[in-house]
């Protein structure tokens, strides 16, 4: 796997996020396709209600400082996200991949309500 691209489908948008190198992006890229319903949290991110079918394995890095347009994994739940406001370091966060184009990150904070996405990878790539 070398930064794979893999897209989001929702609300008759799609996004395209490419993948960090790592282990946990490689571990998550294994577990697609998913259907997931995100929902917004503390007005800096969307994050899917259910955590992922199966735990991540890989660790977290304090040095990761989070990003707009990151897609990220929080450990401690489970589950996944894309951070449209800036959030402070924790090693409870590990990077899976972001935003092809940083702009995309509007389609996501336009959305009030919940939200279902589709995502597998971009087999046009």
């Amino acid at each position: 796997m070398a930064n794979e691209i893999i897209v989001f489908e929702f609300e008759g948008q799609s996004v395209e996020l490419r993948l960090a190198h790592s282990e946990g992006a490689k571990e998550f890229l294994a577990q697609l396709p998913l259907r997931l319903e995100f929902s917004d949290f503390a007005r800096k991110e969307k994050i899917a209600r259910a955590g992922l079918p199966k735990a991540l394995r890989a660790k977290g890095d304090r040095a990761y400082q989070p990003q707009i347009g990151d897609l990220f994994y929080y450990k401690p739940w489970g589950n996944i996200g894309i951070f449209y406001e800036i959030q402070p370091a924790s090693s409870d966060l590990i990077l899976l991949g972001k935003l092809t184009n940083p702009n995309d990150i509007e389609k996501f904070k336009a959305l009030k309500k919940d939200f279902w996405v589709k995502i597998d990878i971009n087999n046009d790539k």
